[in-house]
């Protein structure tokens, strides 16, 4: 190999991980925000603003002048928009985190009639905000987009559809107003389809977060419609088994389908006095809005009196293209990666490149290599952890920078940590052996989510089997010759990982340092032969 050549392979690996990196981060982006001037069919984030600044001028909780003053507010706009607003006012008792809630709630609902309805499309955002806060993000974000929706609807003409807007009331002390309106309101049973919009911050992407079961429908019509779709099965069947509710969860007790959205970027702001307009990020509301039309449009459309359909896989992979399959291809997918992993051992140990003993040892120094990480992380977290006030540590955990900084110091050390222990445990084992017992980790996790999460199985199944064939075509290479294929073949994991992990980070903070560690470590097992210190043991 020519010294031109081993440089321009020094050069290149590092630009194609990082090239693979980035690809997967500009997935998570949010839409330019469209100005004034925008056509008058079409959603404005500017627009929207105006109806936010008198929403969310200062905190409105339940049973509070503030609130009332929302509420008239939002009466008076759907009535401006030639509509007939009526107010639910169930009567509610609930203990919410220590305090009693008694009394009588109002949610906000309308109908605007279609030409020829199958079932309903209902719109659903809540207009209470937490005393804390003014809620500019959570969730008058949604409501004046619902407001901008609406306008935009008039000027292009009626749905086949009927449309249902309902701005619940108490969500922040319960989801009193969605339970109520399930329980109580007669229009519950002509709904076909819902969609709930939340926010966890004041700035990001809006992601389709949650669905209810039996999504395969509602998942394809979505990618058809939305202009600019971001959607991970991987966080639906994670928020399955989280504790975490929104009014949708209400909506999906009660048995309606449904699409759940979020941006949840500049957690800081959650909950606080700076969740207000001038903070909010337009690109944000843009991306809530864009959703709200364009679905709407859609499935105000179509027949929705059968909208269930066998759950699917779905994943961003470039910008905004979303590949989706069926749940039940993921098995057929997991068996054909078995069958390539089996193909790739025979050929292999066929070329004398692979020996089972080998593999056996790569795979030791694999789980070691997450076993050291995950507690070198452990350790230093809780080092940073209890050396800071708690205050502190909430704030470094909240400030999006802030968080972020630190997010790539521990990226980098953890980056140094694989590659030190690889370059030093490599001189004992042969390089694909070593690479070959990384691979039969990732088999063993395509196999467990396969079976236990079938959403997340995507994050393992395609590294997996891009990475086999590039070690079946290192076996077609003059030993010594063919690490670069490694990271090449490894993009596919890090175009899959990266926006996890940045999503992780968002939405859970670095409190789960040493997870989302450990699970970068796991990326980075793909790569082990640029790490390697030699191709053939001694």
């Amino acid at each position: 190999m020519s010294h031109a050549t081993k440089w321009l392979k020094r050069i290149g690996i590092p630009l194609v991980i990082a090239g693979a990196v980035l690809t997967g981060l500009l997935q998570i982006k949010a839409p330019a925000p469209a100005d004034l001037n925008a056509s008058p069919d079409s959603f404005s984030a500017e627009r929207a603003m105006e109806k936010l600044q008198v929403i969310a001028k200062e905190p409105h909780p339940i049973q509070t002048p503030e609130h009332d003053k929302v509420r008239d507010y939002l009466l008076s706009e759907l009535e401006g928009l030639g509509l007939q607003p009526e107010i639910q006012k169930p009567f509610v008792s609930n203990v919410w985190n220590g305090e009693r809630i008694l009394g009588y709630i109002e949610n906000i609902v309308t109908r605007i009639p279609g030409t020829d309805n199958s079932k309903a499309v209902m719109i659903a955002a809540h207009y209470d905000s937490v005393a804390t806060g003014p809620g500019a993000a959570d969730d008058g974000a949604a409501i004046a987009a619902m407001l901008e929706t609406v306008r935009a609807l008039q000027v292009s003409g009626p749905l086949k559809n009927d449309l249902i807007l309902l701005m619940t009331d108490a969500e922040e002390p319960g989801m009193l107003g969605a339970e109520a309106f399930m329980n109580e309101h007669p229009w519950v049973k002509d709904v076909g389809l819902v969609f709930n919009f939340e926010a966890r911050g004041n700035k990001g992407a809006s992601f389709m977060f949650e669905t209810s079961g039996q999504n395969g429908w509602m998942v394809q019509e979505f990618l058809k419609a939305a202009p600019q779709p971001l959607a991970y099965s991987l966080l639906y069947d994670v928020y399955k088994h989280m504790p975490n509710d929104t009014d949708l969860t209400k909506f999906r007790e009660g048995g309606l389908a449904g699409l759940n959205f979020a941006f949840a970027s500049g957690l800081d702001t959650y909950h606080q006095p700076t969740d207000t307009p001038d903070n909010l990020d337009q690109a944000s509301l843009q991306h809530h809005g864009e959703y709200m039309l364009s679905l709407t449009r859609h499935f105000g459309n179509l027949d929705l009196t059968q909208v269930e359909q066998e759950d699917r896989v779905y994943f961003n992979v470039i910008g905004w293209n979303v590949v989706s399959y069926p749940e039940s291809w993921a098995t057929g997918f997991t068996l054909s990666a078995v069958l390539l992993f089996v193909i790739t051992l025979w050929h292999g140990m066929r070329r004398s490149r692979i020996r089972m003993t080998g593999m056996a040892g790569g795979f030791l120094i694999t789980l070691l290599c997450l076993g050291i990480t995950y507690g070198v992380i452990t350790l230093l977290w809780n080092v940073v952890k209890s050396n800071l006030p708690r205050d502190e540590y909430i704030s470094l955990l909240l400030d999006s920078q802030l968080s972020l900084t630190y997010l790539l110091g521990l990226l980098v050390l953890t980056l140094f940590i694989s590659y030190i222990l690889i370059h030093v445990l490599s001189r004992y084992i042969r390089t694909e052996n070593l690479w070959m017992g990384a691979l039969f980790l990732w088999l063993l996790l395509c196999i467990a989510s396969t079976v236990y999460l079938t959403g997340a199985s995507y994050l393992f199944t395609w590294p997996l089997i891009f990475s086999l064939i590039g070690m079946n075509l290192s076996f077609l290479s003059r030993e010594g010759e063919w690490t670069w294929l490694s990271a090449v073949f490894a993009s596919a994991g890090f175009i899959l990982l990266s926006p996890m992990i940045r999503l992780v980070n968002d939405m859970m903070t670095l409190d789960l340092a040493a997870l989302l560690m450990t699970a970068s470590a796991l990326g980075l097992t793909l790569i082990y032969p640029v790490f390697s210190k030699r191709i053939i043991s001694p």
